[in-house]
């Protein structure tokens, strides 16, 4: 068993998002990476190796949610 981070129930392993306060960690990621995506994209138009960078590394952040959210 696990415990949710928000609200500290009991869940499964399996659970995607906890039954008690819809938390899902995984979709945290992902707005970070799409976080990333969108700065890196504009920080390009300044410094493009920074920003490039930046874009990389937000793509390699939500496709490694994807890979490691649990299939339901």
């Amino acid at each position: 068993m696990a415990r949710c981070r928000r609200c500290d129930a009991e869940l499964s392993r399996h659970d995607d998002e906890c039954p008690h306060c819809g938390y899902n960690p995984g979709s945290a990621v992902r707005r970070f990476g799409l976080g990333l995506v969108i700065f890196g994209g504009a920080f390009a138009l300044v410094s493009p190796p920074i920003g490039l960078l930046g874009v990389f590394v937000g793509i390699v952040v939500m496709g490694g949610s994807y890979l490691f959210t649990p299939a339901g």
